[in-house]
């Protein structure tokens, strides 16, 4: 009998997870199912939301034949800057440290979208759209979905990736972890004038940190960036109201002159920066993935990245346990699923809560030794060294836990009881 997945969620994540477990299975009957119409048409330069992908990403991206379709259209982030605004103390991380050629690439999100869509197509993976999922059905043995249409549908693992608000994970009786940061995100593009050098920007301000991303350029006069400013929720609400040129002042003051004078602003977003955890990520049959399992802070631009991690260590899991005749929603293959990502995501979920909060202003006492250790990374290339492996993803490449996603090797089976 085919296997049949289900996947809730036709995003980045949802898609990266439909892809992976095609490489998994090729002979798999693989449906994404998403709630809203699957957007068209290229926006505007200005109007456009990015993620970082860093070297890991881009290993998983280049091994599914996604990477290459979406390169051209990729900002290369060369060289990272780490400031403190208003005290002394700076970084600068390059790729030269690794003995890398990039340290991560910046791509808009709708490049990345096309890019999976394009190779799920390819794949035969089937995307309904707008489809929206009404309830998780886990009455009968096999698990499914039952639409708002009323239709079901069944499957051997139905993957929820519908994002940190999920509607369906309380279904599964799953608790969540909730941790109010206080702060929201206020993303736009950004341009300054001259030629994109690849450079990106963490700025910690008293208000929270503020990331400047390196965009492709589309114009020989300016250079584009993703800006993702963290401010307290009254805060955002006033930038947020600002006209463009209020807005830029703004935004001029808490960074800086690093890139000359901002020109242009495009079209503004907002939300709350909540991090959320489950406390379990599956149920027989059932897999909690992507942001509905781990919505983390965006200070260091990890989201995207561990979740496809997460996607292709699914992929290593289905692969190797399929081989061995074990049903895909079986406990032992999502058991083995959370021993290859565990350590990862406690990782990942640990190091942004702490940059997040790490440059706040809480008393010469605690600051001072703080803006010192941000000198010390700049002269100390071992530390710096090691703090680069590890957002670039090179410590995992080291040993990544979804290898066997694309060896050829069919023997890797991780009993994990």
């Amino acid at each position: 009998m085919t296997a049949r997945i289900v996947i809730i969620g036709g995003g980045m994540v949802g898609l990266g997870f439909a892809v992976t477990c095609r490489y998994a299975l090729p002979s798999a009957k693989i449906t994404v199912l998403e709630a809203r119409p699957i957007p068209t048409g290229t926006p505007s330069p200005l109007d456009t939301r990015a993620s970082a992908l860093n070297l890991a990403s881009q290993s998983i991206l280049t091994a599914l034949d996604v990477w290459s379709p979406m390169a051209a259209s990729a900002g290369i982030i060369h060289q990272i800057h780490v400031s403190n605004q208003a005290r002394f103390g700076s970084a600068v991380i390059e790729s030269t440290d690794l003995g890398v050629e990039a340290l991560g690439f910046v791509v808009e999100n709708h490049v990345i979208g096309r890019a999976l869509k394009n190779r799920a197509d390819a794949l035969g993976i089937a995307l309904e759209a707008p489809c929206e999922v009404q309830q998780l059905l886990t009455d009968q043995q096999q698990p499914g979905v039952r639409l708002v249409n009323g239709e079901t549908r069944r499957a051997d693992l139905v993957i929820v990736a519908d994002g940190s608000q999920s509607s369906l994970r309380q279904q599964l009786g799953i608790d969540v972890q909730w941790h109010c940061t206080e702060q929201h995100a206020v993303v736009a593009n950004v341009s300054f004038a001259g030629v994109q050098q690849g450079i990106a920007f963490e700025r910690f301000t008293p208000t929270g940190p503020m990331a400047l991303l390196p965009l492709p350029d589309t114009s020989v006069a300016e250079q584009r960036f993703n800006v993702v400013w963290s401010l307290n929720e009254a805060r955002a609400a006033q930038v947020m109201a600002l006209d463009s040129d209020a807005f830029l002042s703004q935004l001029q003051a808490a960074f800086g002159w690093r890139l000359g004078r901002a020109l242009r602003v495009g079209r503004r977003s907002t939300w709350p920066l909540n991090r959320v955890r489950v406390r379990e990520q599956r149920r027989s049959g059932f897999l909690i993935a992507g942001n509905a399992a781990h919505g983390i802070h965006p200070v260091a631009g990890q989201g995207l990245n561990l979740s496809l991690r997460d996607a292709a260590s699914l992929g290593a899991s289905l692969k190797s346990w399929s081989h061995q005749g074990v049903a895909l929603g079986d406990s032992q293959v999502l058991r083995d699923y959370e021993a290859r990502v565990i350590a990862d995501q406690d990782r990942i979920v640990e190091a942004t809560d702490r940059l997040s909060t790490l440059f706040q202003t809480r008393g010469l006492a605690l600051d001072l030794p703080r803006d010192a250790a941000l000198t010390l990374l700049d002269v100390l290339k071992p530390l710096r060294r090691s703090i680069a492996q590890r957002g670039t993803g090179l410590d995992v490449l080291a040993k990544p836990a979804w290898a066997p996603l694309f060896s050829a090797d069919e023997s890797d089976v991780q009993v994990t009881g």
